[in-house]
């Protein structure tokens, strides 16, 4: 399997985390945890099925995946399979967009259905690309052209969420509030705006996210869970299972196959 992480130009940084792929030959299930961060998703190559709690599995060969506090499966069955991926801010729809992030979370929609010709017309592009390189810059020219009638209202909020989701730290709502010159209402109504999740719910999945992105080695589920920030087992535990539909014992077995930072890949 080959898999890469490329970054963006310097001009979409506030926007775009980072692109992505993945190609291989061997089929696999990949079980995704909650993530505070929407997706563009194209499968150039092959299709995938995507399912939810709750809900049957639907192919798909691309879509827009939006920031979600749920787990899912996504399985590939083809023997060859080739997926691109845009890495978004979670105020990246509604800045560039005028798209509500609330309107995505724990969404999943056709890129037709969301942005219209433009979508289609993107898609389509995407999906005839010859590599990756070029899927790149046609991206990033479709985000760029969506750059002069930027929404720059609350950028110090959107700059607020894009550093928790860099690297997390303990952080009560209100201190996030008083930091914005903003009540506390106030705060909380533009923060779900721009991410699609009250500050709490948001705080939440990102306290979940950054014990995945940690080795603990020799530790306990009582060390790990304080280590990050909660309360005791008890509490650790029972966020844990509610974003990732598993236990952290049986994540930090040492057979696991982690699937950087967003869940769990089984062959």
């Amino acid at each position: 399997m080959n898999y890469g992480i490329i970054q963006p130009p310097q001009h979409l940084t506030d926007y775009v985390r980072f692109y992505w792929f993945v190609e291989g030959n061997l089929p696999y299930v990949h079980h995704a945890f909650a993530y505070p961060c929407p997706e563009f998703i194209f499968c150039y190559k092959g299709h995938f099925n995507y399912g939810i709690a709750q809900r049957k599995d639907a192919p798909f060969t691309s879509g827009i995946f939006g920031q979600t506090e749920t787990f899912s499966r996504v399985t590939l069955n083809n023997k060859y399979f080739g997926i691109f991926g845009v890495h978004l801010y979670p105020h990246t729809f509604p800045q560039l967009f005028r798209l509500p992030a609330s309107e995505l979370s724990n969404h999943y929609a056709t890129i037709d259905s969301v942005l219209g010709k433009d979508g289609e017309m993107l898609e389509e592009e995407m999906m005839l690309a010859s590599n990756n390189t070029q899927r790149v810059k046609l991206m990033s020219d479709f985000l760029e052209a969506r750059l002069k009638n930027a929404r720059i209202e609350h950028s110090s909020i959107s700059s607020a969420i894009a550093t928790i989701v860099g690297s997390y730290h303990t952080s009560s709502v209100q201190a996030l509030a008083d930091t914005n010159f903003l009540s506390l209402r106030q705060f909380e109504r533009r923060f779900k705006e721009l991410s699609g999740f009250s500050p709490k719910s948001f705080l939440r999945i990102m306290r979940f996210n950054s014990v995945l992105n940690k080795h603990f080695q020799h530790k306990s589920l009582t060390e790990i869970g304080i280590a990050c920030g909660y309360y005791d087992q008890s509490h650790f535990i029972h966020d844990f299972q509610k974003f990732s539909g598993i236990s952290p014992k049986e994540y930090f077995k040492k057979e696991m196959l982690a699937a950087a930072g967003r869940g769990t890949v089984e062959f």
